[in-house]
């Protein structure tokens, strides 16, 4: 039994009478049982997660970063409605989803899931298991609520990726704007090292981040395009980068953090990581047929964020 002074050992709530028994609930980390189905949907093998009843009675697993969870609750629903954005819809999604490659059978952890987007996404394409992680309660409360997938189960867990608790070992871990929520370089490197401890030798972190090259908006700005961006002087690791964004008539704003490209890389080899790649976004076909590539030209001329590949 853990020490009681210390709180729950994910969630932190003092003991009294909130801790339950470890629970066989959706949030429990999941292996696959020997002679599982060819489908990868079941039997499975259940490592029970001890969680406290607040946590119990909202589904959820974990602990979060009060900033950032803040700051997401906040804007829950308004940053969900940016998906429809012809950025997000035709440079975003079909980016990321073409560097994670094809998932059938694989066991995938989403890190920074939101409202579970990508998590359905890969769900759907096969992945025989999805475990999405968020610090924001009401950004998975919107997961929860969406439509289910048409693929296999998701787990939606509440936790900090920078003190992850052990969720077992992934095939591929998803990373959409994860890194540079990292409020400073320790953080940074202890995020590396969590995503690294989940994955199998051989396993792929897939990441979209911020494009250190580009720490404020270009002349002339991203106004076209539904946002701005301004980074704060001086220009040191952990500088605070503010975005703001309409959502329909909505505008919201939110913080993320600027490191450098050898900081970034410095933490992820420090953690185990090798045969880093990184690459700006590209516009689908679809896109550029639709909106023209004028309309896209100056975002990809200067990306306000790349996309990163690596391995254990």
């Amino acid at each position: 039994m853990p020490d009681v002074r210390r709180g729950h050992p994910l969630c932190r709530h003092r003991r009294s009478a909130l801790w339950r028994q470890p629970c066989r609930s959706a949030g429990a980390d999941r292996r696959r049982a020997v002679g599982g189905t060819a489908a990868g949907r079941a039997p499975f093998a259940w490592r029970p997660a001890a969680r406290c009843e607040p946590c119990a009675a909202a589904g959820l697993v974990g602990a979060a970063s009060p900033a950032v969870s803040a700051q997401y609750d906040a804007i829950a629903d308004r940053y969900r409605r940016t998906r429809a954005s012809p950025l997000r819809r035709w440079v975003e999604i079909p980016s990321l989803l073409r560097l994670a490659g094809p998932v059938d059978g694989l066991r995938v952890l989403d890190l920074a899931c939101g409202d579970g987007f990508y998590s359905r996404q890969l769900a759907a394409a096969g992945a025989a298991e999805v475990v999405g992680v968020d610090v924001s309660p009401a950004m998975l409360a919107l997961a929860r609520e969406a439509s289910p997938p048409a693929g296999g189960p998701i787990d939606y867990i509440l936790a900090d990726a920078a003190e992850l608790p052990d969720l077992g070992r992934f095939d591929l871990v998803l990373a959409a704007y994860l890194l540079h929520y990292a409020p400073d370089t320790g953080t940074l490197a202890r995020m590396c090292g969590h995503v690294y401890r989940s994955l199998v030798d051989g396993g792929r972190l897939v990441a979209m981040s911020e494009n250190p090259a580009q720490p404020s908006e270009p002349p002339g700005g991203y106004a076209e395009y539904g946002f701005s961006k301004h980074c704060e002087r001086p220009l040191v690791d952990g500088s605070r980068i503010r975005y703001q964004m309409l959502a329909g008539r909505d505008v919201f704003a939110f913080d993320v953090h600027w490191f450098s490209l050898e900081t970034y890389e410095r933490c992820l080899r420090d953690a185990g990581f090798d045969r880093l790649r990184w690459s700006p976004p590209a516009v689908d076909p679809a896109g550029l047929a639709l909106h023209g590539e004028a309309y896209f030209r100056r975002y990809l001329e200067y990306p306000p964020v790349l996309t990163l590949e690596c391995r254990r």
